[in-house]
C-alpha cells in the first residue's frame, strides 16, 4: 500500500469513527431528553407566594368521567386548570384559608389534585382535580366564616375596591349547577353571590344549599331565585361559605367541582 492509500484509508477510519461518534452523541441527547421529559412529568410545583411548601407530582391519574356540556352551557370552573375556565381568580378567605407553613400536618382548603398529600381519586368528580373545602384547621382557625369564591372573568382594575373585573352576562341560562360531597355527611353551605354594582366583597345574596352526603351529589340554583336580588347581566363573582356561621364545625371538610350555568338541571 503506498503513501496516498495509506492516507486516503486513515482518513476513511477517522471519518467512520466520528460519525459514530456523532450518532452515539445523537442518541445520548435523546435519551436525555427524554429523561427530562419524564423528570417533568413528575413536576415540582412550587405553593402559593409566601409558603415553603413543595408538592410532587407521584404518577397521574386518570380521569374518571369527562364533561359533556351541552349547548350554550358555560363551564364557570372544573378545576383542572388556574385561573378558572373564564379566567378569573380563585381563592379561600377567613377560616378556609391554608396554613401554609402547616399543611403536611392537616388537610388544607385548595385544589385538590394528584400532587396533595393522600390524594383519593374517589373525592374528584371528573378529570384529575375537584377544590377541597376545610373550615377551622388553617391559618385564622379561629373565625366564625370562611368562604371559597371564584371571579367570573378576568381581573382588569385592582385599584378599586371592589376590584373590577370583567362582568358574566347569564340572563339567558336558568341554573347553576355544581357537584359536591361531605368527608362524613351532613357539612353544610351557602351560595354566595356578588354582581357589578356591589360596594365591597361583601355578598349580596346568600342562598341555602341541602346538606352534603358522602357521594357526589348535583346542586341546582335556580337563577330565577335570585334574580332581582343582583344583576344577572352582571355578575362579577360567586362562592360557597363553609365556616362556622353556616352551622359547620372545625375540621369540616367538604369537596366541589365542575361549576355550569346551564338550563339543563
Amino acid at each position: 500500500m503506498n503513501f496516498k492509500s495509506c492516507i486516503m484509508f486513515f482518513c476513511f477510519i477517522l471519518v467512520f469513527a466520528i460519525s459514530g461518534c456523532g450518532e452515539k452523541t445523537k442518541e445520548s441527547r435523546i435519551d436525555n431528553e427524554l429523561i427530562m421529559e419524564r423528570i417533568k412529568a413528575a413536576t415540582f410545583n412550587a405553593a402559593p407566594a409566601g409558603s415553603s411548601m413543595v408538592k410532587v407530582q407521584k404518577k397521574m391519574i386518570e380521569p374518571q368521567q369527562k364533561i359533556i356540556l351541552k349547548e350554550n352551557e358555560i363551564l364557570v370552573s372544573d378545576f383542572e386548570s388556574w385561573p378558572n375556565n373564564l379566567a378569573g381568580e380563585m381563592g379561600v378567605y377567613g377560616a378556609l384559608e391554608p396554613d401554609w407553613d402547616n399543611i403536611v400536618a392537616v388537610p388544607y382548603s385548595w385544589v385538590y389534585e394528584p400532587i396533595t398529600m393522600g390524594y383519593d381519586p374517589s373525592n374528584v368528580y371528573s378529570g384529575k382535580s375537584s377544590f377541597r373545602l376545610v373550615n377551622g384547621l388553617g391559618a385564622k382557625e379561629d373565625f366564625v366564616w370562611g368562604s371559597f369564591s371564584m371571579d367570573l372573568g378576568p381581573t382588569i382594575d385592582l385599584t378599586v375596591v371592589p376590584k373590577k373585573v370583567e362582568s358574566l352576562d347569564v340572563e339567558g341560562y336558568r341554573y347553576l349547577t355544581f357537584w359536591a360531597k361531605g368527608a362524613k355527611g351532613g357539612e353544610k353551605m351557602e351560595f354566595l353571590v356578588r354582581d357589578f354594582h356591589a360596594l365591597n366583597y361583601n355578598p349580596q345574596v346568600k342562598y341555602k344549599l341541602p346538606d352534603l352526603t358522602v357521594e357526589w351529589q348535583k346542586i341546582v340554583i335556580p337563577l330565577e331565585e335570585i334574580s332581582g336580588k343582583v344583576d344577572l347581566a352582571q355578575l362579577d363573582n360567586i362562592g360557597i361559605a363553609f365556616g362556622k356561621d353556616v352551622g359547620n364545625t372545625k375540621g369540616e371538610v367538604a369537596y366541589i367541582d365542575n361549576f355550569i350555568f346551564t338550563n339543563n338541571p
